[in-house]
């Protein structure tokens, strides 16, 4: 059974595990791995994401199935909308609904809010075709550099 519940500092190195081992998983055939380990060791330091999980405003929760963390979100809400900008699943604990539950969390806790986005890589295949599942539509498309490689980024939205 998964329980979903906000992330406390004593879980930050194993997010932090999680998010390496996942962007490996996920962006592995498309980024050279030295990209990969660049931009996890700056987007995911240690410092960063505890300093996240301090502020009230981002809703930062983990998931637990036998006490182990194997997913994370991070979301907050822009006026009307939440934004999520963080949402992984170890890759031996995807495709069990571990990934709609976080989401579906976040929904609970901006209850008020109308609609949900987030931007993903174009090639994540993997993570497009979840979130078209999950009721999300294109709006819009954009590229951005990551360590020094050029990608297509898609924005999806979905009303609530």
């Amino acid at each position: 059974m998964v329980e979903l519940e906000r992330a406390v500092a004593e879980d930050v190195l194993t997010i932090k595990e999680i998010l390496r081992e996942t962007w490996h998983d996920t962006y592995g055939s498309f980024l050279p791995k030295a990209a990969i380990e660049t931009i996890t060791s700056e987007w995911h330091a240690r410092e960063l994401l505890t300093e996240q999980l301090l502020i009230p405003e981002i809703y930062f929760a983990v998931a637990r199935e036998g006490g182990v963390v194997v997913g994370v979100i991070t979301a907050r809400k822009q006026d009307d909308v939440i934004v999520v900008n963080r949402l992984y699943v170890r890759p031996q604990y995807q495709r069990r609904g571990i990934g709609r539950q976080l989401l579906e969390s976040s929904y609970r806790t901006f209850h008020d809010a109308r609609s949900v986005r987030l931007t993903v890589e174009a090639e994540n295949r993997k993570g497009v075709a979840f979130y078209a599942k999950e009721g999300f539509r294109e709006t819009a498309r954009s590229s951005e550099e990551l360590a020094g490689v050029r990608l297509e980024t898609v924005v999806m939205e979905r009303p609530l």
